[in-house]
């Protein structure tokens, strides 16, 4: 039976620009054709809207919201007790229109995605009697807490961050206790809000489509390269970390091999410095291709929960990748066999001289993380884990 389903979005699902807006096509993809679907997106400056699904069930709706950081509107956070994080996505704007939705239409679901719409959950509650699905895509205090400890040396900003983390902590356990159910993106991040809340939690992953390309093993000299949103603090300084402290005792031992880096939003820090044999893609047209062309895929992750998306990507390409246990987080690979774990400067290079010394068994290592990622996240797992929740 067809449902009328409300889904409150902190970002446009479209252009599938990084791995949240992966998911939260993905999630609209496969509720549009049996149901009628109500879609109000946050836009901002960073996620601008650009609808390319034309389906007479939905009824797309986007706000622009501005959530760039405030000086004043920092300090004066100071004096209150939410989180300066979550404030920035609340909206007048956006009220009223969610307003004029929900007293026009008595909806089955409303399913808030990411904690970022979290704060119009009193609205809702207030003219819906709609089941309340919370779909979590990161433990976003985690986020905050390890990023706050590998970001700044400057006491005053760790302060500051380590504060939002405490209010942020707060607000999201807050958040899973008023749900009516919970939907995580990992097993890793299920387990952890299970511990604070009594309310049913699912997984609900995501799916990748089925690479039919062969694994590419015709490279003459093993490369390295990195591909993900550049816009994203914790991707700025596993790279910043990678050329600054992996990168040049590597490249002296191996003067052939190079570094080749790809996403949106790319730092001036990381374009205007030239380091020799790293190259700089800045954004591509197509992220298969790119990934398709180099052979070993480096994640230096230091915070960050949920799955990333692009390792994924990488896995089911075939691809050997070298990541940190952080980046692996929601990700039940296993070290040498389908995928390589290093979380130290050291750790990389001895990982990426072990892919340069033995190609066999990076061959090997390809073939199973194929095969690992075709197994764990396939599109029947992923619409079996849609119908349990809706």
């Amino acid at each position: 039976m067809a449902k009328k389903i409300l889904i409150l979005s902190h970002k446009p699902p479209f252009p599938k620009a990084d791995g949240g807006a992966i998911a939260i096509a993905q999630l609209l993809e496969i509720l549009l054709p049996k149901n009628e679907v109500t879609f109000l997106s946050i836009e901002t400056d960073k996620h601008p809207s650009s609808l390319q699904i034309k389906d007479p069930h939905l009824n797309f709706q986007s706000v622009y919201v501005n959530t760039k950081i405030s000086l004043l509107e920092v300090v004066k956070n100071l004096f209150r007790n939410k989180s300066y994080i979550l404030s920035r996505f609340t909206c007048k704007a956006y009220e009223f229109a969610l307003k004029t939705i929900l007293k026009k239409t008595n909806f089955d679901i409303v399913v808030f995605e990411s904690l970022f719409t979290s704060s119009y959950l009193p609205i809702v509650k207030k003219i819906s009697s709609a089941t309340l699905i919370y779909r979590s895509h990161n433990i976003e205090h985690q986020i905050w807490g390890e990023h706050r400890k590998s970001s700044t040396n400057n006491p005053f900003i760790n302060a500051y961050l380590k504060l939002q983390a405490i209010r942020l902590k707060k607000e999201e356990i807050a958040f899973w206790n008023s749900v009516d159910r919970i939907a995580c993106i990992s097993l890793n991040d299920l387990k952890v809000i299970s511990t604070y809340t009594k309310v049913k939690i699912n997984l609900l992953g995501l799916f990748i489509k089925k690479i039919d390309k062969k694994i590419n093993n015709s490279f003459e000299h093993t490369d390295f390269f990195h591909l993900g949103a550049m816009d994203w603090k914790p991707n700025q300084v596993g790279i910043q970390w990678i050329c600054d402290k992996v990168w040049p005792t590597f490249n002296k031992i191996y003067p052939l091999s190079t570094f080749h880096i790809a996403g949106r939003g790319m730092p001036k820090s990381l374009l205007m410095k030239k380091r020799e044999n790293i190259i700089n893609h800045s954004e591509v047209l197509s992220a298969e291709h790119f990934i398709s062309k180099h052979k070993v895929m480096l994640v230096p992750l230091f915070s960050g929960s949920g799955i990333r998306v692009k390792i994924i990507e990488g896995l089911a390409h075939g691809k050997c990748i070298i990541g940190t246990s952080i980046a692996l987080k929601g990700i039940t690979c296993t070290h040498m066999k389908n995928i390589i774990i290093a979380d130290s400067v050291e750790d990389f290079i001895c990982a990426m001289e072990f892919c340069i010394k033995n190609p066999k068994k990076v061959n090997q290592i390809e073939v199973q993380a194929k095969k690992f990622a075709l197994k764990n996240f396939s599109k029947e797992i992923f619409l079996n884990q849609v119908e349990k929740i809706f």
